[in-house]
């Protein structure tokens, strides 16, 4: 249910209702105690590690690698509602008239022509496209579907390998995919520097994954270590682990070391996300919330709710910004975000879930019947 914290907190509404009142930059940041509620950046970061978290446990259970059938429930839970989320934005864009703002958050999404060649980028994640012109959200799946072709092999490695040598290498991932995006673009001139890089960062991402995975690996000795803290030492490890995943990436940090590239500063973010992780399971006031009826069902829909967030934030900037109140269209937009996301899961994200699980689920061979009874041997 940890799913519901992390999909639903997208920078979209806290950037563009900050953005409305004042013209920001990309490097503004909020302070603390709202920040939790903006990180959507971190969230994301979350979201990997719970994927790879999440993934890991079957294959605890499984002697055998059963690639297709997870390649099929991947595709199916994830890229399908995802192109349906892409159907919808693209209509949204088409027929909304986008208006000229002063943000620049604003302008990079619906600013320019919907042509078939943008929208099949999108639809095959190829080329260097702009991922942020139709919704937001959608960078985060491009990562997401490219790791789930080699996460069966993740996971097995992770089962296999010692954990110190596959944090070596989720570390050495990350670290190289600067190096490799200035190799592969300034010296062997295979793209373009930023191609590069949107390309690269896959294997930083993928180390993030691979630690979610060493920690479903790891979760019964971990679930003894929080088990051994007391009330204080639970106290001090949930302010740093809130403190990093708050302001591991803040801009504040970031711009006082500008040799460090900018998505190293996820590592910080992810040893709060790890902490948070752990307690979810752990923590009973903590694990009481995330289970309760009200996150439970924001949970079952967080995905949904992540997907067409977007969307529904720039048909309202387009249409109602400058012409209601602030406050009421705030309103206007937690409503309709959570009844488009409830249609959302019910027509789109349900059925492709189910749809997997048909698609994947071993036949049951039938018992053969027989109308009348067949003569035994001693019968004859």
């Amino acid at each position: 249910m940890i799913l519901s914290v992390a999909w639903p907190l997208s920078p979209s509404f806290s950037t563009t209702f900050r953005a409305s009142v004042q013209t920001t930059s990309p490097t503004s940041s909020s302070g603390p105690p709202l920040r939790i509620l903006i990180a959507g950046h971190q969230a994301v970061i979350l979201f990997f590690f719970l994927s790879g978290f999440v993934l890991t446990l079957p294959y605890q259970k499984k002697n055998r690698l059963d690639y297709g059938s997870f390649l099929l429930k991947r595709i199916c839970r994830i890229y399908l509602p995802y192109l349906g989320a892409l159907a919808l934005a693209v209509l949204f864009d088409r027929y909304l008239p986008a208006k000229p703002s002063d943000n620049y958050w604003i302008n990079s999404t619906w600013s320019e022509p919907v042509t078939s060649h943008l929208v099949m980028q999108h639809v095959l994640f190829l080329g260097n496209y702009d991922w942020s012109q139709f919704n937001t959200a959608f960078w985060s799946l491009v990562y997401e579907m490219r790791i789930s072709l080699i996460f069966p092999l993740i996971a097995v490695a992770v089962l296999r390998l010692r954990s110190l040598w596959l944090i070596l290498t989720a570390a050495a991932l990350s670290a190289a995919c600067f190096p490799l995006a200035d190799l592969s673009s300034n010296i062997v001139h295979l793209c373009t520097h930023e191609t590069a890089v949107n390309t690269m960062l896959t294997l930083h991402y993928a180390a993030f994954f691979i630690i979610g995975s060493l920690l479903a690996k790891h979760l019964p000795a971990v679930n003894r270590w929080y088990a051994r803290l007391t009330l204080s030492q639970v106290a001090i490890v949930a302010l740093v682990c809130l403190s990093l995943y708050c302001f591991g990436n803040a801009s504040s940090l970031v711009q006082r070391f500008p040799a460090i590239p900018q998505d190293m500063f996820d590592w910080l973010v992810a040893v709060g996300a790890v902490m948070l992780i752990v307690f979810a399971i752990n923590n009973r006031l903590f694990h009481s919330f995330l289970t309760s009826r009200s996150i439970h069902y924001l949970g079952e829909r967080s995905y949904s709710l992540y997907l067409i967030h977007g969307t529904i934030l720039f048909a309202l900037i387009h249409t109602l910004m400058g012409r209601v109140r602030l406050d009421l269209l705030l309103l206007l937009y937690l409503v309709t975000t959570l009844l488009v996301t409830e249609i959302f899961y019910r027509l789109v994200e349900r059925p492709t879930m189910q749809l997997g699980r048909r698609l994947t689920t071993p036949a049951r061979p039938r018992t053969p019947t027989t109308l009348l009874p067949v003569a035994s041997d001693s019968h004859k």
